[in-house]
């Protein structure tokens, strides 16, 4: 990563500064945004975490990109077909779209970037989602076709996630510098990186979108909510989303001095078994019976967010709206444990040093010793704790959440099927598994497409392999002299928007 030796004043000296830019009516200043980590890279088809995508989103670009409502628009395509049999979709590109080196983007950036993904010796994050590509065929320098090797309707979701990455120049300079100094198609473009300091991406002036409200774009890393919190009132940056301290919440929302902008998000907190050690349902069932998401959301989320339910947020078409999902009841606790054949002689709750997530382990262990059970919290650091989960069975229950669930399949498919790639609970149903494997070969929008998932979630709500806490909720604080903000449900695409809808 480039280092500079400009201290943190100067960076905020210059990030309120005005800057002189061409064109009319252009407010050609720089936005400050807060951030609640640093990046670790900057490869689209390689970062996973959501502090990466905030930056990367601005400087590469996908075929599609996931719009407010959760719809697809045209990002890098301007249309594209899935055909009926969802074996085959059909690509159409945006024709007079310059990298920011200025080299033309055609249809071999494309075939590049998802043959790169496909490559099982690179280093591409999420290869399994798009495992379903068997060909990609370019007719001419602006049409692309995907053949399958097997249904697959939601791919182009998946493919909304990932920018295109520019094919001479990747092979040229290579993955590990272009994880530090990429080009995309984007509205900006990377400038100078000083690491845990700031980020500054700068317009670009050739972008085929237009010229964007702002001149500059300038991301500060900051960890602590409350000491984001701080920078924010103190004038220091001008926005940002998540990471909001619940308990100010409500003193934020009455201050005039700030805009406060809330939308349900497209993730939830979740408290998973371990299915192969806690293998009896009226065991989890009771557990599950116990936990008072209510309480949670009032209490430590201070009303962000909603009760969790379903791995379905309740916005989306396929979540099951007849359900009688569990919810806080002790009684009924204590009823499913009487049917329990064997007792374990403790539970242990494992999670990571999360202020929210320890509050919640704490109040669980609280409510089911309430029956009978004995438990033991344990806090670890994250990547200990991300190896117990994904490398061992040695846990009962942990406490972590999931994001950008923006689809069924998103949804679904990783996290319940028996082979799924983030299946961390070790759930295993052969009629789960059927299910999301015939989610994918049917219009998302069918009714039929609906049924699936309906009995998926009658089966989770039954067998109960994970515990859903509660729904994430997207709330961004913003400088009240700023017009036209919309806070986006998918955190990711944040700031995609913002630099054009938004001016001071």
């Amino acid at each position: 990563m480039k280092h500079s030796f400009i201290g943190k004043a100067l960076v905020i000296m210059l990030a309120l500064t005005f800057v002189i830019a061409g064109g009319v009516g252009v407010a050609a200043e720089t936005l400050v945004i807060g951030q609640a980590a640093d990046a670790p890279g900057l490869h689209t088809l390689v970062e996973v975490d959501i502090p990466a995508f905030e930056r990367i989103n601005l400087i590469s670009e996908p075929l599609f990109v996931i719009d407010y409502d959760l719809s697809l628009k045209p990002g890098l395509a301007t249309d594209w077909e899935i055909s009926d049999d969802a074996m085959r979709i059909d690509v159409e590109l945006r024709e007079g779209v310059l990298w920011h080196n200025g080299d033309e983007f055609t249809a071999e950036d494309v075939a590049y970037t998802f043959e790169w993904i496909l490559d099982e010796t690179t280093e591409a994050a999420n290869r399994d989602l798009f495992a379903a590509i068997d060909e990609i065929e370019i007719v001419d320098d602006y049409n692309v076709i995907f053949h399958l090797s097997e249904p697959y309707t939601f791919l182009a979701n998946n493919m909304a996630r990932v920018g295109i990455i520019p094919a001479d120049y990747h092979e040229e300079v290579g993955y590990q510098e272009f994880r530090l100094n990429p080009i995309g198609t984007g509205p900006y473009m990377h400038d100078e990186w000083a690491e845990d300091d700031f980020h500054r991406l700068v317009a670009f002036d050739d972008y085929w979108g237009g010229t964007p409200n702002f001149s500059e774009i300038m991301f500060r890393p900051i960890p602590e909510d409350a000491s984001r919190l701080l920078a924010f009132e103190a004038g220091e940056i001008d926005m940002y989303q998540g990471g909001v301290v619940p308990d100010e919440i409500d003193r934020l929302e009455e201050d005039e001095d700030v805009a406060v902008y809330r939308t349900g998000g497209t993730g939830y907190s979740y408290a998973g078994f371990n299915n192969n050690v806690v293998t009896d349902k009226n065991l989890r069932r009771a557990i599950s019976y116990t936990l008072n998401r209510e309480a949670i959301v009032e209490h430590v989320m201070g009303g962000i967010g909603m009760p969790g339910k379903s791995q379905m947020t309740p916005d989306m078409f396929h979540f099951n709206t007849e359900l009688d999902y569990i919810s806080y009841d002790p009684a009924k606790a204590q009823e499913y444990l009487e049917q329990v054949e064997e007792m374990p002689d403790q539970l242990r709750i494992f999670t990571n040093e999360n202020p929210v997530r320890m509050q919640i382990a704490e109040i669980m262990a609280y409510e089911i010793e309430q029956i009978g059970i004995d438990v033991s919290v344990t806090i670890e650091e994250w990547g200990a704790f991300l190896d117990r989960i994904y490398d061992t069975d040695d846990y009962e229950i942990f406490i972590l959440g999931w994001g950008g669930q923006v689809d069924p399949d998103r949804a679904s498919y990783r996290q319940f099927h028996r082979d799924g790639t983030a299946n961390h609970i070790n759930f295993e149903h052969d009629r789960a598994t059927e299910l999301v494997e015939m989610g994918r070969a049917i219009d998302p929008n069918s009714e039929e497409s609906r049924e699936i998932y309906w009995e998926l979630q009658e089966i989770l709500n039954e067998e109960q392999p994970k515990m859903f806490i509660n729904y994430t909720e997207e709330v961004a604080l913003v400088q009240p002299e700023f017009e036209g903000f919309r806070v986006h449900p998918y955190s990711a695409n944040a700031w995609l928007q913002v630099v054009f809808d938004v001016t001071r």
